[in-house]
Formats: C-alpha cells, structure tokens, sequence
C-alpha cells in the first residue's frame, strides 16, 4: 500500500472522479480539436488577481498524468520566471511523503480488530472481489483498510494501469521549476490536514465514495484521460461540468469537506498575502478554481480583479471554452 500514501496523491483528483459520469473516453473529433488547439497554444487555464502593485497567478494543476501529456505552456513558463513565491497545496518531497506514509497507516488502517468486509453488503463485497480481481489487488490488503483509504487505493491503481502517474504530475513538474529557479516555496496545508479533508468524512458518506469508486473501477482510467485531455487544453466548462457539479449536488459534506472549507482556510493565508507587492503564483488543484464557491470566488468577494491569463492572443486564437467535449453516438453537436 506504499503507493497510495505518497500523500494521497489522487485524494482531489482521484476522489472527484468517481462523481464522474459520461462518456469513457474521446472521441476521434474531440482529438482533432485538442489537436488544433495545441496548435493554437492553448494550455491549461492560469488566471490571475491583481491590485495597484501586486498580481497573484493562479494555476490549477492536475495531481495525475499519463507520461506523455503535453501541457506546459511557454505562458507558464514566463508565470514561473517572474513571481517572487510559489505556494503548493503540501510538500511532496521525500520528508512529506514519508510524513504520508505513517499518517495514511494511522488515519487509513484499521486498528479496531474489524475488517473492511464487516461493512460491506452483498452486493458491496462481490464489487471489492471483482475489483481486486480486475485490478489484480490482494483482497486481504483492501480488507485492512478503512473506505476513505480503500478508496484512494482502487483510483490510484485504476490511474496506474491507464498510464497516468503522480510522479509527472504538473504540481511536481513546477516544484522541480521553482526548487530549480530557487523560488521562496510556501505551503497551504500540512500533510495532515490534506488527509483527514477525505479520512475524518462519517463513515456512511465513504463507503458510498468507495462504492462508486469500485462500480466504476474498470472505466476510471479511462475518465481520467479524459479530464486530463480537457484540463490540458483549458476547458474550464467541461471540467466544472463533470467534477464539481455532480459533487456538490451529490455529495455535498465531502464537496464542503475536500473543496469550499479549504479554498476558505487558503484563501485566509492568500488575500493578505495581496497587501504586499510583486508577483506571486498559488499552484492547487483545477477543482479548487472551479464553480461558485472556488478559491477565485473568495478573492472576488475581498474585492480583488480576477480574470483569466491568455498570454497567446490574436486574430486566429480563440477562447478554449468553446472547446465542447463530444459523448460518442451523440449526433446534435
């Protein structure tokens, strides 16, 4: 299980996906379209906060990749050169993940002489000997495991077996920039906090997240790919659409729990941040940048500009949300 608690790597991204639903994979037009976008040089979305003197850049990442996406941006780049400070959700580098490693085991593991079977039905247990069949996981090692954790676990894997990793994340790609360009590097929350947003959820709300997780466990691989095509191109409308609209309508205490009470508590270490000057990037998950009550929204409502970043504009470069995402056999787009 040493694959999951490097810091939870899929614990936005990987949770988010199981409210998912669509279609499993793109279709041949959609990538011609990401095609003719990369041609375009659309990237993934960076929007940016400013007062009289000082501009905060934010970037939303993705926390799992296949090995060959293409996604940085020259726009990026120039970003990544010019600000001062840099701050991450949570340190990643060897000492956070070893942090991981044992909370993950305290928070994640059972301790109480019971058995993640001891909360399953029926039906739930012929889904977890399908998926540890499927996803060729010790059963035993899932049954140690409480649901929260169990969860986090079968989405890694799924991502895994697709070809997407955390290791080639953008997050770890812009650490590696700013430790590089010897940035001042600051995080948003300890490790610890990060898990206990999934772990401290009620027990009820994570066997219905491990439930999803496991009914879903053969196409998850293929739904990450395609939010991961959508993110690279900056299609800010589809991802909203399938990450954060079926979450907060149905899972609203996890959208609290793992979304809008956080952007709350960053958002309270960010603002005053503004009162300086200079330039400055905040890289977090894209959900976090997403819908009503994102970390944009709360800058919105201190009073700060927000607007989105397009460093590549002119005649022939177009709006990334115009890009649609076509669902297979569906004739009226």
């Amino acid at each position: 299980m040493m694959k999951i608690c490097r810091f939870c790597i899929s614990l936005i991204y990987g949770l988010l996906i199981t409210a998912c639903n669509g279609p499993s994979g793109p279709t041949e037009s959609v990538s011609d379209r990401v095609a003719e976008a990369r041609a375009r040089n659309d990237g993934p979305a960076i929007w940016k906060v400013t007062d009289f003197d000082s501009t905060l850049y934010l970037f939303g990442s993705m926390h799992l990749l296949p090995d060959d996406a293409n996604w940085l941006r020259d726009d990026l780049r120039d970003v990544v050169r010019d600000v001062g400070t840099v701050f991450f959700e949570v340190d990643t580098s060897e000492t956070g993940r070893a942090d991981a490693t044992i909370i993950s085991a305290r928070l994640g593991l059972r301790q109480d002489g019971l058995r993640l079977a001891d909360s399953l039905d029926n039906y739930q247990m012929k889904l977890l000997e399908a998926v540890a069949h499927n996803g060729q996981i010790s059963i035993a090692s899932l049954d140690s495991m409480k649901p929260w954790l169990a969860s986090e676990y079968l989405t890694l894997t799924a991502a895994e077996q697709a070809g997407l990793s955390g290791d080639i994340s953008a997050d770890e790609a812009l650490k590696s920039m700013a430790r590089r360009q010897q940035k001042n590097v600051i995080y948003l929350e300890s490790v610890e906090d990060q898990i206990r947003a999934v772990s401290d959820l009620p027990q009820s709300l994570q066997l219905e997240i491990l439930t999803e997780t496991m009914e879903q466990f053969d196409d998850l691989g293929a739904q990450l790919k395609r939010l991961s095509i959508g993110w690279s191109v900056g299609q800010t409308d589809f991802m909203k659409q399938q990450m954060i609209d079926p979450l907060r309508q149905d899972a609203g205490e996890m959208y609290r729990s793992v979304l809008v009470n956080r952007n709350k508590k960053w958002a309270e270490i960010l603002v005053p941040h503004m009162e300086g000057s200079g330039e400055s990037l905040v890289v977090v998950g894209v959900a976090h940048l997403l819908g009503e009550e994102s970390l944009l929204t709360e800058f919105e409502k201190a009073g700060y500009q927000v607007e989105r970043h397009y460093a590549f504009m002119g005649e022939n470069v177009i709006s990334p949300t115009e890009l649609t995402i076509e669902r297979p056999g569906d004739e009226s787009r």
